[in-house]
């Protein structure tokens, strides 16, 4: 499986700026904030030189953390400290090894319509108590 056929999934995550994934099947994916395109290209750059499977690298007020899972790299911009960083590797992980589908988005529930203050309204036949 490919983190690229998910990319769309990790770039809906909450306080996911830009994601992109270099994949040896794919040419490479970003999705996010443009302006974060060539930061990533040079983040994948000086992770190949690390040797290591992951890094975090801090850059003013936003983190990039760069992954390596199942032969593809992604590297994920985020607002330092944000909560997501926390579960970050884990759904990179999950991702790589499942293929999501399409990403929909929940709808939050609708509020009840409020009625305006000051006057006084009747209740509705529902609200009054039976009359025995």
């Amino acid at each position: 499986m490919s983190l690229f056929a998910n990319i769309e999934h990790l770039a809906a995550a909450p306080g996911v700026v830009a994601v992109t994934i270099d994949s040896p099947n794919h040419p490479r994916g970003f999705r996010g904030v443009d302006s974060w395109s060539p930061v990533l290209d040079a983040s994948l750059q000086l992770f190949g030189q690390t040797g290591e499977d992951t890094i975090r690298l801090v850059i003013g007020q936003h983190t990039v953390i760069i992954q390596k899972e199942h032969g593809d790299t992604v590297a994920v911009v985020l607002p330092t400290g944000h909560a997501i960083a926390k579960s970050l590797r884990r759904m990179i992980r999950r991702l790589a090894k499942k293929e999501r589908g399409p990403v929909t988005t929940a709808r939050a529930p609708q509020a009840p319509a409020e009625q305006p203050s000051g006057g006084t309204s009747e209740p509705s036949p529902l609200d009054r108590p039976e009359a025995a």
